[in-house]
């Protein structure tokens, strides 16, 4: 790839390690260091083959890089652009991984006006950290957010879409504001709500209600299972936007609650009808911070062995089980063993497998299957 030769990595986590390795995937020719603080990060990543040399310094680095990636926390910007600063290569790009746009152009401002910056985001993630959960594909069908700074040339913006378009993301222009005005509703407000919904149970000091919280609570907060450190930090930079979003959730829930309080039946269903009709238009695409699981809840008999009959009948398909739950709080599901998986068509297998030995067996939302698996 001739826009590209030398890349620097500075972070070799989860976002910039699966960013290498898609280069490498993808049969990107160009030079990759890496740069990180933890030692341990930067062997893993030369065993990994997503980077090709490891740098001590910053500055060192990005010597004549021509593409600079900031997989770091947005909080330590200024300074790694300070240190970076004097050894840029004139007409460098500079872009990053961060979730939280107005923050990274802000940080920008301190680069010459010869260096091009464009903020990056890709909507992906994974529940697990590190290089040693990077993946090629993290970002395949992937949305992917580039904002451009003010100043930043067009020829540059061309060059980045190209790169996203070739490890298997969809590029998105937009600008730092409209990026932070969208990810505080759709990403940012979600988990801060999972936590809080997690945090009232927490205070209830109840360890029985552990037992029965059923599918409908899991998967409200499935994301408060996120990273705390990245996730406070992510609140801060985007405190503008998520406080503009509370705003509007403590007007809905208002409703919710005079509607209540005055038995208004029909405006709560309304509501609820609005809620439900907007959530069915959604479309069934696209990556979260924390994977879906596709899930089967399986019938098995109370006696030894029963449950290994199962995994070993799914195994022999071939089919890793990612997760696996004695279900005692089914709210519908007709299974008593809940098994997960990381793929749709490992489901499938998975479906198809315990057809065959007529197990029954439902998905997520209580379909009771046949011995078919249809």
């Amino acid at each position: 790839m001739h826009d590209f030769n030398k890349i620097a990595l500075i972070g070799v986590g989860l976002m910039g390690g699966s960013f290498a390795l898609a280069l490498k995937e993808k049969g990107i020719s160009c030079q990759i260091t890496g740069f990180d603080t933890q030692k341990k990060a930067l062997e893993n990543a030369i065993q990994l083959s997503a980077i090709d040399f490891t740098s001590k310094k910053i500055s060192d680095a990005v010597i004549e890089a021509d593409l600079v990636v900031l997989g770091t926390p947005v909080g330590h910007y200024d300074e790694i652009i300070r240190e970076m600063l004097p050894a840029l290569k004139k007409g460098a790009i500079v872009t990053d991984l961060g979730s939280v746009k107005e923050a990274a152009v802000k940080s920008a401002q301190n680069l010459p006006s010869h260096i091009q910056f464009i903020g990056g985001h890709p909507l992906a993630g994974s529940e697990k950290g590190g290089i040693e959960a990077a993946s090629p594909y993290l970002f395949e069908n992937a949305y992917y957010f580039l904002t451009p700074a003010i100043h930043t040339e067009s020829r540059a913006v061309d060059k980045m879409k190209s790169l996203v378009s070739r490890i298997g993301g969809f590029p998105i222009i937009m600008t730092p504001e409209e990026h932070d005005s969208i990810v505080a509703k759709t990403s940012h407000l979600p988990h801060l709500m999972a936590s809080v919904l997690t945090c009232m149970m927490e205070n209830e000091k109840d360890e029985s209600l552990k037992n029965f919280a059923g599918s409908g609570f899991r998967d409200t907060t499935r994301i408060a299972s996120g990273n705390p450190v990245m996730w406070e930090e992510i609140f801060y930079y985007n405190e503008k936007e998520l406080l503009k979003s509370l705003g509007q959730l403590d007007c809905m829930l208002k409703r919710f609650q005079h509607a209540m309080i005055s038995s208004n039946r029909d405006e709560i269903r309304r509501l609820l009808e609005i809620g439900k009709n907007y959530r069915d238009q959604l479309p069934q695409t696209g990556k979260d911070y924390i994977p879906k699981r596709y899930e089967l809840f399986v019938d098995i008999k109370d006696e030894p062995g029963a449950l290994a009959q199962i995994t070993s009948t799914i195994g022999s398909a071939g089919v890793n089980i990612k997760e696996i739950e004695i279900v005692h709080s089914r709210e519908g599901e007709k299974g008593a063993v809940r098994l997960a998986f990381a793929k749709k068509e490992e489901e499938a297998r998975a479906m198809q497998a315990l057809g065959k030995k007529g197990v029954s067996f439902s998905r997520q939302k209580g379909e009771i299957n046949d011995v078919n698996g249809t």
